[in-house]
């Protein structure tokens, strides 16, 4: 699992006003009758490493060849020119299908990253950090907050459609609902952005008791979906008999204090975290076997999607989400839960 992080100051994983909606006034079929369904193939794409759904049958795929696929129908794709080439899109979101963005990190070249902005008719590079963008959120054209990764570096960063400030350079992570409403995490501490100031909570004891292992919890994602409606991903103590992974958790807060509500298999780290649509959660995750996995928490349990992915995203305002593929296989797939 690739461990790149943002050195100035986001899974999923990726916030933002599409992945906000998608709760709120779901309706579908029942669970039993939704599966994955492949909608994209492309031989020789290799691994797609992000997706983002701007409506039902609209969004983005992107490949590790560097190659942007935009969705026009059910099964309708075209490929798009794109800013990057053999690289990672790292995270993407939207707030609509003419407001699209994208952290690139290229396959060579350290661990930076450029934000890219799609405007309806084209792709542009709007800024290029140093440390790699793990998240994003876009509440608007105008209203962007970029998030870095954990180990090497931290931050978080906001765009008001002139220029970006830096609002933690000590944070991770994160996720908005409004300029308002930020999470950002750092260790087992979770943190809350009124517009002013920071908020930290200690959610150490919310992690399972170690059972011996030398890898300590920690927060790895977080997805916001309301002020009163937050999850957040980590993993506990892991490292035992070899493996670096620990027990998957997942933790809730209810607008007045965090409860951790499932804890699942041994992995490495939750990623990109998505709605389904229900008050449940998609999760990509890493195991200790470098194995890509979806995990869905659904009903007080987190349980293994058997499906191998590296990237989720609900579509706003369904319980249908998308997912891409994690295996470096000869052909890149994006699938639908529908």
């Amino acid at each position: 699992m690739k461990k790149k992080l943002f050195r100035v100051s986001m899974v999923l994983g990726a916030g933002g006003a599409i992945a906000a909606a998608s709760l709120a006034g779901a309706q579908g079929a029942s669970a039993a009758t939704l599966s994955w369904r492949p909608v994209l193939s492309v031989p020789g794409g290799g691994v797609t490493e992000a997706v983002v759904a701007t409506g039902r049958t609209t969004g983005w795929a992107f490949l590790s060849s560097g190659a942007a696929y935009q969705r026009t129908g059910a099964t309708a794709w075209k490929k798009v020119a794109f800013p990057g080439r053999n690289g990672y899109v790292d995270a993407a979101a939207a707030s609509s299908p003419s407001n699209v963005w994208a952290a690139y990190r290229p396959a060579a070249g350290g661990d930076g990253s450029q934000v890219d902005h799609w405007n309806g008719s084209k792709w542009s590079v709007v800024r290029s950090f140093p440390g790699t963008v793990t998240s994003l959120s876009v509440l608007g054209p105008d209203d962007v907050w970029a998030f870095g990764g954990a180990s090497y570096g931290q931050g978080v960063f906001h765009f008001n459609g002139r220029g970006w400030t830096e609002a933690s350079s000590t944070l991770s992570g994160g996720s908005a609902t409004s300029d308002q409403d930020v999470w950002a995490f750092s260790g087992t501490k979770v943190a809350r952005y009124n517009g002013r100031t920071w908020t930290e909570t200690n959610v150490a004891g919310l992690f399972p008791a170690s059972t011996g292992g030398h890898v300590a919890p920690a927060v790895t994602a977080i997805l916001a979906l309301a002020p009163n409606n937050v999850f957040a991903a980590g993993t506990g103590w892991g490292g035992t008999g070899g493996a670096g992974g620990g027990p998957a958790v997942v933790l809730h807060y209810n607008g007045h204090s965090w409860s951790r509500v499932a804890v699942g298999p041994d992995v490495l780290g939750p990623g990109s975290l998505a709605s389904d649509g229900r008050g449940g959660l998609w999760m990509t995750s890493d195991t200790h076997e470098n194995y890509q996995v979806l995990l869905h928490y659904t009903a007080g349990h987190l349980i293994n999607a058997n499906e191998p992915f590296k990237s989720v995203a609900a579509i706003p305002g369904t319980t249908e989400a998308l997912g891409g593929n994690a295996s470096p296989a000869a052909t890149a797939q994006v699938y639908q839960y529908s």
